[in-house]
């Protein structure tokens, strides 16, 4: 038996044949067990400061954080240019004609909705600006967590003191995930938005490309007195097909995979049961990922209770069907 004592990140990781659990408990030391094909155990103890950082390892390549352009934005960049072209090889040329004059108007208009387009797709979320606590909505302050690169494990709230848990998950599309959520005794805020992803401050845009390796999915607190993390484990795999790998009912795509992404040790523990539980239903395996949460990066403001704005309840307790198309 080996201990060692430094400060380190805990993970969950399987490299070279080995599998690594860490467990996490704030500023307290946690255990790293390692079992290796031979089965020796080795139990290694570190000094974790804090809880923030993600579990999965981050590539080294400062590129990766690059967003590569979508299909969409390629398309944008195409209509500039030819619409653009177009308006350099007539403006000089210009007669006052019907269909002179028409084509000019047209490639302006063309021209100037490419750009705005490309720009706005672009742009980066304006995250002080989303919906906070006072509308039952975790976005605002789970963008002040992810500027800030943490993963908090708990939260208080400013005004009554209480102290309530997070829980992150991915179950498909997140509007009608979210609400799901919203309807369920003792969660008191909800936000959507991207994780597990590669680079920092995604748009929805570039989550739907496929490209950033995001997920869509959803972060919420909750008060563990009321609600337990086995009823919010629950509640997502209830609403999904688990064998299903990148696919929630119609929606196919990595962005669309669902997941439960543990903030502690017994979090991880509890997802894990259920997932075996459940898997006795299945004669094929469970393909929901359960891996230590990642940066949680809050979705545009009109994401957020998307389905609620659009007229469907989400008072605790309703048993109405969830649209999720609104």
């Amino acid at each position: 038996c080996t201990t060692i004592q430094g400060f380190l990140s805990p993970q969950l990781a399987t490299r070279g044949g080995a599998n690594i659990i860490a467990k996490r408990n704030k500023t307290k030391p946690f255990s790293l067990h390692i079992n290796d094909n031979i089965h020796s155990k080795h139990n290694i103890q570190f000094y974790s400061t804090s809880n923030d950082e993600a579990s999965d390892d981050k590539s080294s390549n400062p590129l990766s954080k690059i967003p590569r352009p979508t299909l969409t934005q390629i398309l944008y960049i195409w209509l500039i240019f030819v619409s653009g072209n177009r308006l350099i090889t007539a403006l000089p040329h210009l007669e006052p004609t019907m269909n002179a004059m028409a084509n000019i108007a047209l490639n302006g208009v063309l021209f100037a909705g490419g750009f705005y387009s490309f720009v706005k797709s672009i742009m980066g979320i304006d995250y002080s600006k989303l919906e906070d606590l006072d509308k039952k909505s975790w976005a605002n302050q789970a963008g002040k967590f992810s500027l800030e690169g943490k993963t908090p494990n708990e939260f208080v709230d400013p005004e009554s003191g209480n102290v309530y848990s997070v829980a992150t998950f991915a179950g498909g599309c997140f509007w009608g995930t979210e609400l799901r959520y919203q309807r369920q005794e003792g969660v008191i805020a909800t936000a959507v938005g991207y994780t597990q992803g590669n680079i920092d401050k995604p748009n929805y845009e570039q989550v739907c490309s496929g490209s950033t390796g995001h997920t869509e999915g959803i972060q919420l607190i909750y008060d563990p007195t009321i609600c337990s993390y086995e009823r919010l484990v629950t509640i997502l795999l209830n609403s999904i097909n688990p064998t299903l790998k990148n696919q929630v009912g119609n929606d196919r795509g990595t962005q669309y995979r669902h997941g439960i992404y543990f903030h502690t040790e017994e979090q991880r523990e509890i997802a894990e049961s259920l997932i075996d539980s459940r898997q006795e239903q299945f004669t094929v395996p469970i393909v929901t990922e359960v891996k230590g949460v990642d940066v949680f990066w809050p979705a545009e403001n009109y994401h957020q209770r998307y389905l609620e704005k659009g007229g469907q309840s989400a008072e605790k307790n309703c048993e109405e069907t969830v649209r999720c198309y609104g």
